[in-house]
């Protein structure tokens, strides 16, 4: 059982449950989908098997994740967000931003892993789910080492790592460039088409921009 800080208070009783190293992390890997223990472990490298299982029965236990089966042919164990750890994922969107902006000024160093969906997770929960209801789109994102997609069916929005066939647009970019799309450092969404390059339907990826534009945190 982590210490508590032992203060009626609601972030104080929040850090309680998330306060712990690599705990708000596996929250960030189960925005995009329900993962095998062995997805987590290889996504939280340097976590440790028996450190990623203590903290996986610890949210467990205070009802942010649960773990199930998946139906056949997979039948794999899985674990996925309870209600309570979706609504706890967007809270986190802020933070996210907020260290997008003020913490990733410098370069990335060697020694320092980055998947695109991390990044991809965080713009997705900023979509307004009404304003895509008419929409079904895929887009392939290509950050310099790291693929990931983005796709929105009718007001559903997921994300996935890698490639996907036959995406409806391709948008390619560097690790700052999407962070700066993330952390809305370009006002005007037509602005963005300078920062990366476009394949496909470039009407989509400029009404992903604007969406981001009206729903991203100014700095």
């Amino acid at each position: 059982m982590p210490r508590s800080y032992r203060q009626y208070c609601g972030l104080s009783r929040s850090l309680d449950l998330i306060g712990e190293r690599w705990t708000m992390l596996i929250v960030r890997e189960l925005m995009s989908g329900p993962k095998r223990f062995s997805d987590l472990a290889e996504a939280l490298d340097g976590i440790g098997a028996s450190l990623l299982a203590a903290r996986l029965k610890q949210l467990t236990t205070d009802g942010l994740i649960t773990r199930r089966t998946l139906p056949a042919p997979a039948a794999s164990q899985v674990y996925d967000l309870t209600p309570a750890g979706h609504e706890l994922s967007v809270a986190l969107v802020p933070l996210a931003l907020w260290g997008l902006r003020h913490r990733l000024d410098e370069p990335r160093q060697p020694d320092e892993r980055y998947r695109a969906e991390w990044t991809l997770a965080f713009l997705a929960a900023l979509i307004d789910r009404s304003a895509v209801a008419d929409l079904r789109a895929s887009i392939q994102f290509r950050l310099d080492d790291s693929h990931a997609a983005l796709s929105i069916d009718h007001g559903v929005v997921s994300v996935r790592p890698g490639d996907i066939d036959n995406p409806d647009v391709v948008i390619t970019t560097d690790l700052r460039g999407l962070a700066d799309l993330a952390a809305h450092r370009s006002p005007d969404p037509a602005a963005v088409f300078e920062r990366v390059t476009v394949e496909g339907d470039a009407g989509i990826a400029l009404r992903l921009f604007e969406l981001l534009a009206r729903r991203g945190v100014g700095v």
